[in-house]
């Protein structure tokens, strides 16, 4: 990409749309830029001024009902409250984050997503360890523009407790459609029995990180053309702009942290505390450890826990300047209210050790190791690679057999970081930039760095056969091309192509 800058970019990645879905995936593009247009001609309400310092508050809170979580998840462009004033938006059911979602091991997840937009979509349950096919998380499905649409995912019931997401995944229009609100978390609740006793009650906070960019003064952006992470942008918590929140001197929380937008990085501290780190990426820890600051790429979860200071006072959870990828100055995200009497605050009772049951990948028999380089491509289109190519959806997938474990290295030689995820399975990392790396558990998303980076990962590809795919997480780039597909096969079986007939592969130049 030569000297282009990474706002620049943005702008190219818009017109670079690779179609993920229908044979008329750019029609549903070019349907939604209309009904975008018409907007932005009828718009009259005042800017967005939204209000600082609101109490903190979880977002609606849905449970499952005798192992089964029905939900209606509708997604729908209109006016919503964001932070105490009112902006446009393309939210699920008319908040900024969507409904969280609750289920345990062995629960069902019923959903109908309405597609009340102008463009197609559909929906991804990341981080969960469930089958990529059918009706469950599969990607590969197309909700049309006003369609109701069916989702059934089982959890299984030995599944990792633990903080998880679910957002539109339609390649070609991720960014912009999640930039517009179409996400929400997903608990598997029973984290906490793995704590001492003392501890399994403590109070829950979620705390939902994303930012806010408009493309008028009272209209969130909603198409990837109009998504600029280098340009500075509100971040909120939960859709709030720097709540408040308190904390009791000496008390112990656990806070479920969570990217849910589509592109940025939170690099994020808790002024006078420390973060103790149960659970990444929704798998619990083998080793825990406490943290003076957690890095948070797009799609990342970290579940901590928080002890109030032993000096009452205001704190600030701050996400300070990163520099791997569009970089914003450092900003306050939310204000923590330790309150008195001071107490003499001990050290939390934790084990070294958590009884997860998760397998560790150290000693593994490897069945095959695997390369991918991640760059950008050269000329006029933005264009994200995976080893050289952008995504082809007809392309045959990276093939794997089921129950063996695979060790892949990942590199970047591009001037951007890349936030490494793929579906189903999670992985344990080996090292980073050649150097052995102590992983204190499983997780679903670890960063490359930009310029020469390197990490290793080792994949168990357990359970589950079918298609399902592997990207970066920053949706601009897997927009524009940075993801594959992946086929885990079953014994006896040989790798098919993606099931996605019909489908062609669009680039747009400028």
């Amino acid at each position: 990409m030569g000297t282009m800058t990474s706002r620049s970019r943005r702008a190219l990645a818009a017109a670079a749309l690779v179609a993920f879905g229908a044979a008329g995936a750019g029609c549903g593009a070019a349907t939604e830029a209309a009904h975008h247009d018409h907007h932005a001609a009828a718009a009259s309400a005042a800017a967005w001024r939204p209000k600082a310092g609101l109490a903190l508050r979880d977002p609606r809170q849905l449970y499952a009902r005798d192992g089964v979580l029905k939900v209606d998840l509708t997604a729908a462009r209109g006016r919503i409250v964001v932070s105490g004033s009112s902006v446009v938006a393309q939210p699920f059911n008319g908040q900024f984050v969507g409904p969280t979602l609750h289920v345990r091991p062995g629960d069902t997840i019923e959903a109908t997503i309405h597609n009340k937009t102008d463009a197609q979509t559909n929906i991804h349950y990341h981080g969960l360890h469930v089958s990529p096919t059918g009706l469950s998380d599969n990607v590969f499905r197309t909700f049309e523009p006003g369609s109701r649409s069916r989702s059934v995912v089982r959890v299984p019931a030995d599944h990792d407790t633990g903080t998880f997401w679910y957002h539109v995944h339609f390649h070609g229009l991720s960014e912009g459609q999640l930039a517009g609100g179409l996400s929400g978390l997903l608990i598997v609740d029973g984290l906490e029995r793995l704590l001492p006793a003392e501890l399994q009650g403590v109070p829950q906070r979620q705390l939902a990180i994303r930012n806010l960019e408009l493309v008028r003064p009272d209209t969130v952006a909603t198409l990837g053309r109009d998504v600029s992470p280098g340009k500075r942008a509100p971040q909120l918590v939960n859709g709030l702009l720097r709540p408040a929140l308190t904390l009791r001197s000496g008390a112990t929380e656990l806070w479920r942290l969570a990217n849910v937008g589509p592109d940025a990085f939170y690099d994020v501290s808790l002024e006078g505390h420390r973060l103790t780190v149960i659970a990444e990426d929704g798998s619990p820890v083998w080793t825990v450890r406490s943290h003076a600051r957690l890095l948070i790429p797009p799609g990342k979860r970290f579940d901590v826990l928080v002890q109030g200071s032993a000096k009452p006072g205001s704190y600030r959870l701050l996400a300070h300047r990163y520099d791997g990828f569009a970089p914003q100055p450092t900003t306050s995200l939310a204000t923590v209210t330790v309150t008195g009497p001071a107490v003499a605050v001990p050290p939390l009772a934790l084990p070294r050790t958590l009884p997860t049951g998760t397998t560790r990948l150290d000693d593994a028999t490897i069945a095959r190791r695997r390369r991918f380089v991640f760059s950008f491509g050269r000329g006029r289109t933005f264009r994200a690679l995976i080893n050289g190519k952008q995504f082809d959806p007809m392309a045959m997938p990276v093939a794997a057999r089921l129950g063996t474990v695979e060790e892949w290295t990942l590199e970047n030689t591009s001037d951007e970081d890349h936030p490494f995820h793929i579906h189903v399975n999670d992985f344990q990392v080996m090292s980073v930039n050649g150097k052995r790396y102590a992983a204190d558990g499983l997780q679903d998303v670890v960063t490359v760095d930009k310029l020469g980076g390197s990490v290793v990962i080792r994949n168990s590809f357990d359970d589950y056969s079918g298609h399902f795919v592997f990207h970066c997480h920053i949706l601009g780039h897997e927009d524009a091309g940075m993801m594959k597909t992946i086929e885990v096969l079953r014994r006896g079986q040989q790798p098919t192509p993606p099931p996605m007939a019909g489908m062609k592969h669009h680039d747009h130049g400028m």
